[in-house]
């Protein structure tokens, strides 16, 4: 069952925004909300006393352009708006053939697990490119299993992607390994309406996988065994059915069948590395000890 977060900006699934914070992004959205709106006008600095001509009171002189006079003064070039603050600009992509469209990249992550498969940490990487001619601001990301949603994750402040290539990156803990999809929730600062991309998403545990086929390859049953219910694999043994008289004898465990002539514990090895129930178990180092007459009653021991 999905449920819905919140993020902060000093939450661990908050994206990294080059350039600002949540104020940056506050500028950039009054700045270009509406369109046709001119940007902030830049703050004068402090101007330099103006001084007179000599001669002429209260006019400042004109100094000659450089290549002789008559000739105009060469202006500075005017510079254009500054990147909004709190875009992602550092790194763009082509966006040849998907132009006018926000893509969502395919993605691939990983987990890990202790020895017995559990306590497993892991993350996916995402990463949308934005191939339209506006900033777009991204604010929510669900993630979907067999068509069920199982996370919805809302950014505060939204990553930010510059038009013409730039890329939106979010990264994402997870626990399990599974096929999944990916939507993305998008629109131009300081607009209304939705926008969403989606894409595949497989997140994989390379230790359970690599488990599981040598199970396939053992002709093992995999499980949940012990008293812990740990995810493993009950392989067939290749000497089952073998007779035993030492639990050293078998690739498995050798279950006690009967006592023999000589008073001796005989048995059979297991069909399975892993037994479950009660039966009577020849131990290792059995052979050694010395047979008792009458022989006792055989103990079973209970496997789950």
């Amino acid at each position: 069952m999905g449920f819905l977060r919140r993020l902060s900006s000093g939450s661990r699934y908050a994206p990294e925004i080059t350039g600002g914070a949540a104020a940056a992004v506050l500028l950039f959205t009054q700045a270009f909300a509406a369109p046709g709106a001119a940007p902030p006008a830049a703050k004068p600095g402090p101007a330099a006393a103006a001084k007179p001509a000599p001669g002429v009171a209260g006019k400042t002189p004109v100094k000659p352009a450089p290549g002789g006079a008559g000739k105009a003064p060469v202006k500075a070039p005017v510079k254009g708006p500054a990147t909004p603050p709190g875009a992602i600009t550092a790194t763009k992509v082509s966006c040849q053939g998907s132009e006018g469209q926000v893509v969502l990249t395919p993605a691939e992550g990983e987990i890990k697990c202790n020895d017995e498969f559990e306590d497993c940490e892991g993350k996916f990487e995402l990463s949308a490119t934005n191939c339209t001619g506006e900033f777009q601001s991204f604010y929510k990301l669900e993630i979907f299993e067999g068509g069920r949603r199982q996370q919805v994750l809302e950014f505060d402040p939204a990553g930010i992607a510059s038009p013409g290539g730039g890329r939106w990156k979010e990264s994402v803990p997870w626990s399990t390994p599974g096929e999944l999809e990916a939507v993305v929730y998008y629109h131009p600062p300081g607009q209304s309406g939705d926008f969403s991309a989606r894409g595949p998403l497989k997140v994989v545990n390379r230790a359970l996988q690599a488990a599981k086929d040598a199970c396939v390859k053992c002709e093992g049953t995999w499980g949940r065994y012990g008293v812990n219910k740990y995810q493993s694999c009950n392989c067939k043994m290749p000497d089952a059915g073998k007779t035993c008289y030492d639990g050293d004898e078998c690739q498995g465990l050798c279950l006690f069948r009967r006592y023999d002539s000589d008073a001796r514990e005989e048995g059979e090895c297991s069909e399975t590395q892993r037994v479950q129930g009660c039966v009577g178990i020849i131990l290792k180092g059995q052979s050694k000890v010395e047979p008792r007459r009458p022989p006792p009653r055989k103990q079973s021991t209970c496997f789950d």
